[in-house]
């Protein structure tokens, strides 16, 4: 069974979500590999899910 890109990199962020220093690496690499089409159905796909809360800066940390 093949395994898109797209898919691939959804399991990646999934698995490096504990770091949010990874997690927004991968993310990079991600939109940089994936067609444009994918990026959109990417972008969707953390909306619906916990991880693009991760992604954003945490704002408390500022001074």
């Amino acid at each position: 069974m093949k395994t898109s890109f797209l898919d691939y990199y959804k399991l990646i962020l999934e698995k490096v979500s504990f770091d949010s220093g990874l997690l927004a690496k991968e993310y990079q690499k991600a939109v940089k590999a994936l067609r444009p089409d994918e990026v959109e159905e990417f972008q969707q796909w953390l909306e619906n899910s916990n991880l693009q809360l991760k992604l954003m800066p945490n704002r408390s940390n500022k001074r």
